[in-house]
C-alpha cells in the first residue's frame, strides 16, 4: 500500500503528496473535494454522485489535513467540507 513521506497542501489551491516508493502526485484541492466519497458527496447505496459540481469553489483551499490510520487522509476544506476519508491508494495516479 503506498504511503507518503510527505503531504503538502495547508493553505494552498493543490495538494502534493510524496510516496515512499518514490515519486510524487500533485492534486488541486478542486480535484480532491469532488472526489470525495463520503455519504454527502456518493450514495452509499448506488455510488451515485451526489456532490454538484457547481457548488464546489474554484479558489477552494485546505484548512487542515489529519491522517486517518495507516490508509488515508482527512482533509477539512475551506467550504466547510469536513467528512471525507481519501485512501492513499487511490491517491497515486496511473503512470
Amino acid at each position: 500500500m503506498p504511503m507518503p513521506l510527505e503531504i503538502i497542501g495547508l493553505g494552498k489551491p493543490e495538494v502534493r503528496f510524496v510516496w515512499e516508493e518514490g515519486g510524487e502526485d500533485v492534486w488541486t484541492t478542486r480535484e480532491l473535494r469532488l472526489r470525495c466519497t463520503c455519504a454527502h458527496c456518493q450514495s452509499e447505496a448506488t455510488g451515485e454522485r451526489l456532490l454538484d459540481p457547481a457548488t464546489v469553489p474554484m479558489d477552494i483551499t485546505v484548512k487542515d489535513m489529519h491522517l486517518v490510520g495507516n490508509y488515508g487522509v482527512g482533509i477539512h476544506f475551506s467550504d466547510g467540507h469536513t467528512t471525507g476519508i481519501f485512501r492513499f491508494k487511490t491517491l497515486v495516479r496511473p503512470k
